[in-house]
């Protein structure tokens, strides 16, 4: 059973650590976990509040750069103009791509020369003037062309006229701008009918000056947002830019104060439930290691008053049965027999009384009478007992409690004063030993004060003298017989009948101990 008992208790003691140990790491990244989120949701928040004004500036940047370049592009000029208003500082420079070949505005010819060093992207602009879906890099310029799924896709072109002599104009109206980008270029284009194929013109945009007009839009509290271009798997959220804004790492949260202030209690109480569990942890392991200690002193205690006294037992039978005792003796024999049966019956008593109130079982008995009435009869009682062991009593009433009247059990009030005229009997050391009991009325108690002349208890042994099987050196020493419970089953019973038991103090001239008593009504 104690194995088992250690087993539990182990398994036990591992949870309870690491749910304290689990506790406490929760209690340390709290703070951390929390901040996190607020930072995530003060971040959407102030996302969603910037996005619509961001969107609406770009829309209004594009439309104005699409507006300068009218509803006729000036196709047939050798040379044209840069469009009334000039470039916004986000645009990189206009274009037009006819069958003549790639032109730009007088002013842009640093992108007329970059822009012939880069066929692709003069390529995907012819191609995507046919096709707007049409991809960027052409993937294979010798395929056989099947004009169901070629068409205007790949290398091959519509052409309404092929012949170059006849004069380039445009047949129709111009169409809806659109956006695409490659590698970090970002091109704004549309289309129109030629007489000679499809024709295109537009912009290039520089995405790091258009961010620049964008981010002053951004709510104050993102305090360092990116508006970048978008890397592969990302989504644009400033639509039809292919860029993107995010929050950076740094959030302004106005209210940290008060969430620290909140988180700290929290934490707090988080180490101190953790603290406490601990504590009670070991609290336990102290108290079942005490327990098993106190069963451990019982055991030993008890069986050395029992096997002393059931020695006499079974050497004075034997003598007596063997008929070898001389005839003056028998008596001697027989007092001693009952003097050690008395003993053990005394001991035994005080053991079930003990565990009776352990478990909280009390006599629950009442007697009521005068003091005058009551008392002397239980003292008279204790008179006899000491007065068998050589030891002189008396004991002297207060006046004022000839009259009062006293409701208590009388059995356990006896059986305290046994217990303690048993110490006064077992420790007795003087020439004259003497027991006196003054008995005085107090505020609504009655105070039974019990002294004797004895040796009196050392100091050290004070603090400890009503825990249960305390013993002094002699009791352990086996000079003294006792098992260390009368004093402790002397308080629990005072306890239990509403009074109290207490060492009133205690010298070379003997100790005194106190007895109150409620009052009857």
């Amino acid at each position: 059973m104690k194995k088992k008992l250690t087993i539990i208790l182990t398994i036990l003691s591992l949870l309870v650590i690491s749910a304290a140990a689990w506790q406490a790491y929760e209690a340390a990244t709290l703070e951390d976990r929390l901040l996190k989120i607020d930072r995530q949701t003060q971040a959407n928040r102030l996302l969603e509040l910037s996005l619509p004004r961001v969107q609406a500036e770009a829309t209004r940047l594009l439309e104005a750069e699409r507006a300068k370049l009218g509803n006729k592009p000036p196709i047939g000029l050798m040379y044209y103009n840069m469009p009334a208003g000039g470039k916004a500082d986000f645009n990189k420079g206009y274009f037009m791509l006819t069958s003549q070949g790639v032109q730009c505005p007088q002013g842009d010819e640093g992108l007329l020369e970059w822009l012939n060093r880069t066929p692709i992207i003069v390529d995907a602009i012819r191609r995507k003037a046919y096709n707007s879906n049409a991809p960027v890099i052409d993937p294979d310029k010798n395929i056989e062309y099947d004009p169901e799924i070629h068409k205007a896709v790949m290398s091959v072109y519509e052409v309404a006229d092929p012949n170059q002599e006849i004069p380039l104009k445009l047949t129709g109206q111009p169409g809806p701008f659109f956006i695409w980008f490659y590698e970090g270029l970002v091109v704004c284009q549309r289309s129109f009918p030629t007489t000679h194929g499809k024709g295109a013109d537009g912009f290039i945009i520089d995405t790091e000056a258009i961010a620049k007009r964008l981010l002053p839009l951004v709510e104050p509290g993102l305090l360092a947002p990116e508006i970048r271009f978008i890397h592969r798997g990302e989504r644009s959220n400033i639509f039809p830019l292919p860029m993107i804004l995010t929050p950076g790492s740094e959030i302004n949260l106005p209210d940290s104060g008060l969430r620290e202030d909140a988180l700290r209690g929290t934490v707090a109480s988080a180490w101190l439930i953790t603290i406490l569990s601990i504590v009670i942890l070991f609290g336990l392991l102290a108290f079942y290691a005490r327990l098993e200690r106190r069963r451990s002193d019982f055991v030993s205690a008890v069986t050395h008053e029992l096997r002393t006294p059931l020695t006499s037992f079974n050497l004075y039978t034997e003598m007596l049965r063997s008929g070898t005792l001389p005839p003056e003796k028998v008596a001697e024999y027989h007092e001693t027999l009952y003097n050690e049966s008395r003993r053990l019956g005394h001991l035994v008593e005080n053991v079930l009384a003990f565990a009776k109130l352990t478990r909280g079982k009390v006599r629950g008995r009442q007697d009521v009478g005068t003091c005058s009435k009551l008392l002397p009869e239980l003292f008279n009682k204790v008179k006899e007992r000491l007065k068998k062991n050589g030891i002189a009593f008396h004991y002297t009433l207060d006046p004022r409690t000839t009259l009062i009247n006293l409701r208590t059990d009388l059995l356990s009030v006896e059986q305290i004063l046994t217990n303690l005229a048993d110490n006064a009997i077992k420790y007795a050391e003087s020439e004259h030993p003497e027991v006196t009991i003054h008995v005085l009325q107090t505020h609504r108690t009655l105070s039974i004060r019990f002294a004797d002349n004895g040796p009196g208890i050392p100091a050290a042994l004070q603090k400890d003298l009503f825990r249960p099987f305390s013993r002094s050196a002699k009791s352990e020493s086996g000079r003294k017989p006792g098992v260390g419970l009368g004093l402790a089953l002397s308080r629990d019973l005072a306890r239990s009948i509403g009074g109290e038991l207490t060492l009133d103090k205690s010298d070379s001239q003997g100790s005194t101990f106190l007895l109150t008593l409620p009052l009857g009504e």
